[in-house]
């Protein structure tokens, strides 16, 4: 690496003109070399250190996701069964008052007049969304 290698540094006082100018040719050409084949080997180090960071970010990452997940699937299944219970409980209510066929009629058609509402607000904001990056 680059902080590990030594690069000469040329006297010129204390060197004969001759002598200066092979030693300065030299060295510098041997420094070029070491320079670019340290510059390639730190290039290669980066970017294994750059995937393996990535890696270990998307496994971390990942494994929150499988908990954001499985917390989602829970409260929606426990959502749903709320909802079947309310729907359970208002036709009961219902059906004493008014009879089993009202009561389910009743609760039927409120539970698919709730599922239109939300349905036509889903499509409304589906329509609004920005499907291609030049309409953003």
């Amino acid at each position: 690496m680059l902080q590990d290698k030594e690069i000469p540094v040329l006297d010129e006082e204390r060197l004969s003109d001759d002598a200066a100018a092979s030693f300065a040719d030299e060295a510098e050409s041997k420094t070029l070399k070491s320079q670019v084949t340290g510059l390639i080997e730190d290039v290669r180090i980066l970017a294994h250190a750059e995937v393996e960071y990535y890696r270990a970010k998307l496994s971390i990452n990942m494994a929150a996701t499988k908990r954001v997940v499985v917390l989602a699937g829970v409260a929606i299944i426990s959502g749903t069964t709320a909802i079947i219970a309310l729907i359970l409980g208002l036709l009961l209510i219902l059906s004493d008052y008014l009879g089993p066929i009202a009561a389910t009629a009743i609760v039927t058609g409120a539970a698919l007049l709730v599922a239109a509402i939300t349905m036509r607000m889903a499509t409304k904001r589906a329509k609004k969304l920005p499907l291609d990056e030049n309409d953003a």
